[in-house]
């Protein structure tokens, strides 16, 4: 049986998955830009694809950093 693909696992995090009981996941797999999979990481270990490791970071899937300065002119 062959491993299914992600284009993106993150792993060894905690990510907020913004559902109503603001639950937190270890791991997130992402394929063409949509979340695949959220979970452990034992559960998506089985995922082949660009991993990367948190380090036990934080991630908020969805958040945009929209802080700017925008120059004004008199």
């Amino acid at each position: 049986m062959a491993a299914e693909t992600a284009d993106l696992v993150l792993f060894n995090g905690r990510i907020a998955t913004q559902d109503a009981a603001r639950s937190m996941v270890q791991a997130l797999a992402i394929r063409d830009g949509r979340v695949l999979a959220a979970g452990s990481d034992a559960e998506l270990s089985h995922l082949e694809g660009r991993r990367i490791d948190l380090h036990g970071r934080t991630v908020i899937p969805g958040l945009i950093d929209s802080h700017s300065h925008p120059i004004r002119e008199p």
